[in-house]
Formats: C-alpha cells, structure tokens, sequence
C-alpha cells in the first residue's frame, strides 16, 4: 500500500493577518505555463492580431450567391406547386389536400435543392426542407438548433401563408471547407 505525501500549494504560507487569495496552481504547474507562454509568445501575438484584424473587418467571407434571388427562386418553385392542369391543359383550382401534403412537400424540397444545384455553388452543401402545417386555430413554432458557421454559412428561408395551410421552407448552404 502506498501512501501519498502533502502537495505544496503556495510558494508562501499566508500569516493570520494577510488577506491574501489562496494560491490556487502548484509552482511547477505555474512555471510550466510560464515556460509554454513564453515559448509561443511570438505566435500568439501573430495570431491575437489575426483575430482582431478579422474581428475589424466587415465580412470575412464573401459568398458567391445572392439570398434575396435564392428566396425569389423558392418562392415560384411553391407557387408553381398550386398550378394544377388536367389533361386537356385547362387550369384547374387547387385544393389542399392533408393526405397529399407529404408528397408535396417532398416535391417542393427536391425541387429547390435542383434548382439550387443548377446554381453551381461547388464548395457549399445543400440541404432543404419544407413543411405543410394546416392551421386549424393553432400556430407554428419553428425552431432549428444548427451548428452553422455565422462567416460562411447560411440559410434561407420562405413562409407561404395560405387561407387553411402554411408551407415553409428552408434551404441551407453550408460551406464545405
């Protein structure tokens, strides 16, 4: 059985009338560190300027898309959901549907992320998702709990807010680098 000795905590023992603050580090573990800071002393101030420097800066990362045009895009592929011709060609009034609300959502999606590929952003990974939501005296609380990167990172979301339904959707572009 082994048995373990006292660890000296401070360099000094406080005297009853000090108010000093306890030594909370060892003083090799002080040393250490002191050591380490001084080791990287000359990268950390290269890297302390890099972030302010970032943090002055406006936008970082200038991404090659425009969202006001993306949301534009999914707001007509929604729309041209409501379209419905027989098949003469005639138009016929569209009528919603609860038990067809998953196949036209899934169309909606699967259209947006085509579209949204035809748009050749090559570093940016594409994920939509749209939700039908009949209101029946009831509202919507919507959340998303992503990990995004704020700098280059970014979603784009549309509410259609029809008489007895909502249809929201959302596209994210998430950068791959």
């Amino acid at each position: 059985m082994s048995t373990w000795g006292g660890m000296k905590i401070g360099s000094k023992q406080g005297q009853k009338g000090d108010k000093q603050a306890p030594m909370r580090f060892s003083d090799t573990l002080t040393a250490a560190l002191a050591n380490r800071k001084n080791k990287y002393k000359d990268v950390s101030k290269d890297l302390n300027s890099l972030i302010t420097r970032e943090e002055l800066e406006d936008e970082i990362f200038v991404p090659n898309y425009n969202i006001r045009k993306i949301k534009a895009m999914i707001a007509r592929v929604v729309k041209q959901q409501f379209v419905v011709r027989n098949e003469h060609g005639d138009l016929l009034t569209w009528v919603y549907n609860p038990e067809k609300s998953l196949e036209m959502s899934q169309s909606i999606a699967k259209a947006v992320k085509d579209r949204l590929r035809n748009l050749n952003l090559p570093r940016h990974r594409i994920v939509c998702f749209c939700s039908i939501v009949e209101k029946q005296l009831q509202g919507v609380h919507y959340k998303m709990k992503y990990i995004l990167d704020p700098y280059k990172d970014n979603y784009v979301q549309y509410v259609h807010d029809g008489a007895i339904f909502w249809i929201i959707t959302t596209a994210f572009l998430v950068h791959k680098d």
